[in-house]
């Protein structure tokens, strides 16, 4: 019973560290593109072919999306996914000590279950939705499953074989870094011993569910096919065998992510880097010895576990045309923890190297744990890195809260982003909210806002300093939220009808833009010209999506000449939905000493792209300008 209440306690803390940790994560692309992909099949029962595109160039099977459509049927947000992601790691780490205790004594078991539950890099990478996190759960599962071969040399039951190939196919399937596990996984299925039926259908199954899923997105791969081959077979990167001994040994994550500014920071630095030493000395060891006793005693499956462990750091250590990074080693994971207990499974309960090995164990989890609640406050201080893909999760739920509001009010809220945002923000901000959105990239708020003529609108903004007004309608933003560094995030909130241009018109262009009116403004020297355009039509031009048109605007004198030509901000023609009203506003500045009088202030529509300007329809006829105003 002390036994299992120790256990329940690490695996307490373990949870406690990542929940704690989860609002300084950073909900970045990676983890709300599964989320975003999950909202769509649920809302809109469109089924995703292939999964995120991982830096290998190669695109992941949709696996973890659908595996986080139930839990976005219990609600909305980011955090429930996070959570489940959580509760998934748990369950990796229970197995991982049951599969310890089948080679170990208990006290060593619980050894490994502390490097498992508290190593720096196993909490970051795991705590979240990404894709490398859901692999120390599907390959403890393996792993556990056929640990009465791969650590006795005995045959496990055809349960159990069948549990091992669901792990290695769930492994494979999830990134691509997953493949690297076939080799192990089919040299593991050949040596072992038992009831070869199971085997061969279990390892037929999982080829075929590959080859399957390869088949498909190879069809829906979009872009270039192409996959970046080594150009040498020699020599090594050794950083590959680096990453895979730092997912155990939490060795340079103190330097990268806790930012270490005083005495007592550099001394946790120290006691990691030395706990680090020790651990990777200690699987280096275990390495040596499987393969010298599988030599020795002629065992199959004793090199077995090193070969899952060093299998995807030898080909990952080739020299690829692309920088391997650390989460290419995150499959490593369970197999390194078992292998750092290994060189000490024959130490005797009551032995000062038993005592010795589990308090320095205790010691390193606690250093561990200090360095990720100092990572943890070095994020929630300083969130802002000018991305708003980077944010902590507890900013990024605090708009996904406001965004939900809205949107329980008017489920077809329209949302826009800034006209800068990367081309990856919008499934950023549906993974953050939990919903299907249909984001938008456009607006300005000094030159362009939008609205709708039936549904709500709100403008997102992320920056720092002072939040601008809404220049189109001279308004602050309605709702504004402020982040520990200074940085803040707001809202312009646009409800429909509250439109009102001060000199009304309701002209249609040919474009299918119907001009609602203008505002004129006269500040000193300075002329403020605010438009507002309805889209009642959309072209069925296939090129639309090459259109921009903005509106411009002609000071000129008597004559005809042009002293002013300001042009608008405008919209590309991809973003046109119908209802949607843009107000455009521009300044140019106002010249009170002119001769040749009078002025005139002309307004069209013109696309600079394809040189054409719009036309306006008048019960007189069509024209491509209209006279605003006279200045005698």
């Amino acid at each position: 019973m002390r036994r299992w209440g120790m256990i329940g306690l690490i695996l307490w803390l373990g949870f406690s560290v990542r929940i704690t940790g989860l609002p300084a994560l950073r909900h970045n692309y990676d983890h709300s593109f599964p989320i975003a992909q999950a909202a769509l099949w649920r809302e809109q029962g469109i089924w995703p072919l292939i999964g995120q595109r991982s830096t290998l160039g190669i695109p992941a099977s949709p696996l973890a999306s659908l595996l986080i459509v139930p839990v976005l049927a219990l609600g909305p947000g980011p955090w429930l996914p996070h959570y489940a992601a959580v509760a998934l790691d748990m369950l990796a780490l229970a197995l991982a000590y049951r599969t310890a205790r089948s080679m170990a004594p208990p006290w060593l078991a619980r050894v490994a279950l502390l490097m498992a539950a508290f190593s720096p890099w196993h909490v970051y990478f795991t705590r979240g939705t990404w894709l490398p996190g859901w692999f120390p759960f599907f390959v403890a599962l393996a792993l556990w499953a056929w640990s009465p071969f791969l650590i006795q040399g005995g045959s496990p039951s055809p349960a159990r074989i069948g549990w091992g190939w669901v792990g290695v196919a769930l492994a494979v399937l999830v990134h691509p870094v997953g493949l690297l596990l076939i080799p192990p996984a089919l040299l593991s299925a050949g040596l072992m011993p038992g009831n070869r039926w199971v085997r061969g259908v279990g390892a037929g199954l999982m080829l075929a569910s590959t080859l399957a899923y390869g088949g498909i997105a190879w069809h829906a791969w979009e872009g270039p096919r192409t996959l970046r081959l080594p150009a040498r077979l020699w020599p090594w990167q050794e950083v590959a065998f680096a990453h895979a001994l730092r997912m155990v040994s939490g060795k340079d994550f103190a330097e990268v992510w806790m930012g270490a500014a005083s005495p007592p920071d550099w001394l946790l630095v120290r006691l990691a880097r030395i706990g680090a030493g020790l651990i990777e000395a200690s699987i280096a060891l275990a390495v040596l010895e499987s393969v010298a006793r599988g030599l020795r005693q002629r065992h199959g499956h004793s090199p077995l576990l090193p070969i899952w462990w060093g299998f995807p750091a030898v080909w990952l250590a080739l020299p690829w045309p692309y920088p391997i990074h650390i989460h290419y080693l995150v499959p490593t994971l369970p197999a390194g923890v078992l292998l750092a207990v290994q060189p000490w499974r024959k130490l005797p309960a009551r032995s000062w190297g038993r005592y010795l090995i589990e308090a320095g164990t205790w010691g390193i989890a606690f250093v561990w744990v200090l360095i990720l609640l100092a990572a943890d406050r070095n994020a929630r201080l300083h969130p802002w890195t000018g991305n708003p893909e980077e944010l902590p999760m507890v900013e990024s739920a605090a708009l996904a809260r406001r965004l939900l509001y809205g949107l329980e009010e008017d489920p077809q809220t329209q949302i826009w982003l800034p006209w800068e945002c990367a081309e990856t923000t919008p499934t950023w901000l549906s993974g953050v909210v939990g919903r299907a959105l249909e984001v938008r990239c456009g607006f300005r708020p000094d030159r362009l806002a939008v609205a709708h003529t039936t549904h709500r609108t709100l403008m997102v903004l992320f920056g720092t300093g002072t939040p601008p007004p809404l220049e189109p309608l001279s308004r602050p933003p309605s709702w504004l939220h402020r982040m520990p560094d200074g940085a803040w995030i707001a809202l312009y909130e646009i409800h429909p009808g509250e439109l009102r241009p001060a000199i009304p018109l309701g002209i249609l262009t040919d474009l299918g833009w119907r001009l609602l009116g203008y505002d004129l403004e006269e500040k000193g020297n300075r002329l403020r010209i605010t438009t507002y355009w309805q889209v009642e039509r959309i072209p069925e031009d296939p090129a639309r999506w090459a259109w921009h048109y903005q509106p411009f605007h002609h000071l000129l004198d008597s004559e005809g000449h042009q002293l002013q030509n300001p042009s608008g901000w405008g919209v590309p023609g991809h973003l046109w939905r119908i209802g949607d009203v843009y107000i455009d506003h521009t300044e140019l500045v106002f010249p009170k000493e002119i001769s040749h009088r009078p002025l005139r202030l002309e307004l069209g529509l013109f696309d600079p792209n394809r040189v054409v300007r719009a036309r306006f329809l008048l019960p007189i006829g069509e024209t491509e300008t209209l006279i605003l105003k006279v200045w005698n």
